[in-house]
């Protein structure tokens, strides 16, 4: 019976010494961490390794400039052949009408009033076959004008002198530009030579020696004369020949004046 009674104290005290170690651990457990955290780092950890870093290298005090690439030898632009001044359109029609522009002289268009829209100076038309037809002087006309004007001597003059059994070699007594009044009178309206719009001419000369001259009389010629009044009345719209005035006797006038309602006039009484 007393074994009993000290197994059973046995037990009870083994018990109580479970529940007193439940209750303990916790706390012990909760203020371990507590403790680790107020402790010193362990003398046993690995310390952090500095490594010296070469510096980099100084600074120049100013980057050199890099040298220019070498620039090529300027090469010389061939000059080009001197030609006139203004549209090129006029002026290459006129060269494809056979026309041969010179070097126009400053003279010609300095004076305002009698200034040339857009000048050519010119004595020579080349023809369709390689031939040329001369003018006996140079003269300096509106573009536009000479460009009719080639025309004329290229395609008209040059047919009429083959249905003579010649060619066409030279207009004689020719005149241009002239900066006066109509037929030189004081008070008169401006020509239209002042603006190199018209011509004078005296004459044709022939390859085969022949000539004709516009104002002439001789009865042979007129079919000639009137072949040319058909063809410059037809081309320019201002046409003044013998008959018309006492200044056109010995001459032939042609201009391309621009009138209302398209108006020509063709005064040349062939003889």
């Amino acid at each position: 019976m007393a074994a009993r009674f000290r197994e059973r104290g046995f037990v009870v005290r083994a018990l109580l010494s479970g529940l007193l170690a439940l209750t303990f651990v916790p706390a012990v457990l909760a203020a371990a961490p507590r403790e680790r955290q107020g402790q010193p780092a362990s003398s046993n950890a690995p310390k952090p390794t500095t490594v010296a870093a070469p510096l980099p290298p100084p600074r120049p005090a100013a980057l050199p400039t890099p040298a220019k690439a070498a620039e090529p030898a300027s090469v010389e632009t061939p000059a080009e052949p001197e030609r006139p001044a203004g549209p090129p359109i006029c002026y290459a029609v006129f060269a494809e009408r056979g026309g041969e522009a010179l070097p126009t002289p400053a003279t010609e268009t300095q004076r305002p009033e009698c200034a040339i829209e857009d000048p050519v100076t010119f004595r020579e038309v080349n023809l369709p076959d390689g031939g040329k037809v001369t003018l006996d002087s140079a003269i300096t006309v509106r573009c536009s004008f000479a460009v009719e004007l080639a025309a004329w001597i290229r395609d008209d003059l040059s047919a009429l002198a083959q249905k003579e059994n010649t060619r066409l070699a030279k207009l004689t007594g020719v005149g241009g530009h002239a900066c006066r009044p109509r037929n030189g009178v004081a008070g008169a309206p401006i020509s239209e030579h002042a603006s190199g719009n018209a011509l004078d001419l005296f004459g044709l000369a022939f390859q085969d020696g022949r000539s004709v001259s516009l104002a002439g009389k001789e009865p042979e010629l007129k079919p000639l004369r009137e072949a040319i009044q058909r063809s410059v009345c037809g081309r320019f719209t201002t046409v003044l020949g013998p008959g018309a005035d006492a200044s056109h006797k010995d001459h032939l006038h042609f201009d391309l004046k621009e009138r209302a309602r398209g108006l020509r006039m063709c005064q040349w009484a062939v003889e």
